[in-house]
């Protein structure tokens, strides 16, 4: 098949991509080119596609350019996401949720945080909804956010009705005969209809549930405490 033919998803790498966006929130341009070995120029080349086509968008937010997957959850939950990739505001954003009314001096005390550094997560923190703040005077008190509420539930990492009939959409859009072969809240598969191949193609798509269970000391990859 030329590659004229591999339209959309149909190509093998880019396949592997746009998966690899929907699977890991807050993925920037390095981590997808380190993780599936593929080249700055072709990577280039594919994530343009993918934009063009309407399936993937991308935005600035903490000095990186962040690629997020259209309809599945929306730039500001993907940029909350991209927030809590820091072990340190894994730390932070933990410590406001389990004593709502902290103030920024309680929390660089009781983790041991420059309150710089504390200063500069919780205002990401802030801007994504993740928390809420509250002014009492010259203190400012935490408490969890809208957002925040959202990721512990679980509700913005999922595979949603109305995400599967837009990618179906997509698809049809470009001749890829697409089906549903299995569909679940975190899990989808679709068949492509692939002429020119010995088989068809499937795109499976299955999102990791968000969990803290891994907080660090913020040195985690993609992510430059020294900005802090």
């Amino acid at each position: 098949m030329s590659e004229k033919r591999l339209t959309l998803l149909l190509h093998p790498v880019r396949r592997e991509i746009y998966r690899m966006i929907c699977e890991k929130p807050g993925t920037y341009f390095l981590e997808i080119a380190s993780e599936l070995a593929t080249p700055p120029g072709t990577l280039s080349w594919h994530l343009r596609t993918l934009q063009k086509s309407g399936l993937i968008g991308s935005f600035k937010y903490g000095g990186k350019l962040v690629y997020f997957p259209k309809v599945l959850r929306g730039e500001e939950a993907e940029k909350a996401f991209f927030t809590l990739r820091s072990g340190t505001a894994k730390k932070i954003f933990l410590y406001i949720v389990n004593n709502p009314g902290c103030h920024q001096r309680e929390i660089a005390k009781n983790l041991k945080v420059h309150h710089d550094t504390v200063r500069w997560h919780i205002g990401r923190m802030v801007e994504t909804g993740l928390v809420d703040s509250k002014r009492d005077g010259r203190r400012v008190h935490y408490y969890l956010g809208e957002t925040g509420r959202k990721l512990l539930e679980g509700s913005l990492n999922v595979i949603s009705d109305s995400f599967v009939l837009f990618l179906m959409d997509k698809l049809t859009e470009r001749c890829q005969n697409p089906e549903i072969i299995g569909k679940s809240s975190d899990k989808v598969s679709i068949r492509l209809d692939c002429p020119d191949l010995q088989e068809d193609c499937t795109l499976v798509i299955k999102l990791d549930k968000w969990e803290f269970t891994d907080v660090g000391d913020g040195s985690e990859k993609g992510i430059d405490e020294n900005n802090v």
